[in-house]
């Protein structure tokens, strides 16, 4: 059975992965819960153990991992990327209070290749374990899709935050081995979308990186998540009052989204009929699909409150305001 849920999350290059490895190789010889008298400072004395017998305590989860050769096709459609989001949570859920592993029917593409790498990486589930996931988890309500899971199996959680200033995410992505860098724009969109919460558990790494200090804190405090359960709340209620708060977000950003439509097919008809330089079909493409990628920026930001509307603001006029921007 998992005795507690980790979350390592946070921006690219906050050494999320480097964290990762040395849990893994305290997590493989040393139970964590006998942790108390362990000296961080002969971590290197843990490191030189590493051909020893494996002890399996832990179970660990990488999203990178699991959508490794589908990324692409994944993330560029939003409604897609949240719904296998989803499914793997439901799975986590699953396997969590339930024991099984019965894969769930989808209409997703690649789900059951992702439930084969979820699986083989949830493997031991025979002893007491720490399932520590990794990643970037940038909104406050994935974070909190994970509290809930613990809090309805009544076991540990916590949610460790790595992060740095973007500068130094800018120079240690420089510094990965090219097969594993990210685009600088991808690491901005994510600093842009980054939501903190009260609980997380926040570890600054720019000056520093990871110093023994943050790692007896942070061995502390998932020895403490495992003495201390979470208790199970009402959840119907909780649910249901974070449902009803998306839908009515779905519902404004879909009537947003609806108007802007007719904006867009109204001002292209427009562009295409007075600028000569439209027209190659190639080139009305284009101009067309760098609108609609303008309109999903602009939709996301109203979403993360990055705009603010009024109930009486003209939709259109702030649209076309924003598409002339830099």
């Amino acid at each position: 059975m998992t005795k507690c849920i980790v979350l390592i999350c946070g921006p690219p290059a906050c050494l999320k992965s480097t964290l990762v490895q040395i849990l893994q190789l305290i997590l493989n010889h040393d139970q964590i819960l006998k942790l108390e008298y362990l000296c961080i400072k002969k971590l290197s004395e843990i490191l030189l153990k590493k051909r020893l017998e494996n002890k399996f305590q832990y179970n660990y989860l990488s999203f990178d991992n699991l959508f490794s050769g589908y990324e692409n096709e994944i993330i560029e459609n939003e409604l897609n990327w949240k719904s296998y989001r989803s499914l793997i949570a439901d799975e986590i859920e699953k396997i969590i209070l339930y024991n099984t592993q019965i894969k769930s029917s989808t209409n997703l593409k690649y789900s059951s290749q992702i439930l084969d790498r979820l699986y083989q990486s949830l493997k031991c589930r025979d002893n007491e374990n720490i399932l520590i996931i990794e990643d970037n988890f940038y909104y406050s309500s994935m974070r909190h899709r994970y509290h809930q899971i613990a809090q309805r199996a009544q076991i540990g959680f916590v949610s460790i935050h790595l992060y740095s200033n973007i500068s130094t995410a800018y120079q240690r992505n420089e510094n990965r081995d090219i097969s594993k860098r990210v685009s600088n724009s991808s690491i901005e969109n994510i600093y842009l979308k980054y939501e903190l919460s009260h609980d997380d558990f926040l570890i600054n790494t720019t000056d520093r990186g990871l110093t023994t200090e943050h790692l007896h804190r942070i061995l502390q405090r998932i020895k403490q998540a495992c003495n201390e359960p979470e208790q199970q709340i009402n959840m119907i209620d909780e649910e249901q009052r974070r449902i009803a708060t998306e839908i009515n977000q779905q519902n404004m950003i879909y009537q947003i989204d609806q108007r802007l439509r007719k904006f867009i097919s109204k001002y292209l008809k427009e562009q295409f009929s007075k600028n000569d330089k439209f027209q190659i079909v190639n080139e009305k493409k284009t101009f067309a699909e760098m609108i609609n990628n303008k309109k999903q920026k602009f939709l996301e930001l109203i979403k993360q409150r990055f705009i603010l509307l009024n109930d009486n603001e003209n939709i259109e006029k702030i649209f076309e305001q924003f598409l002339h921007e830099k």
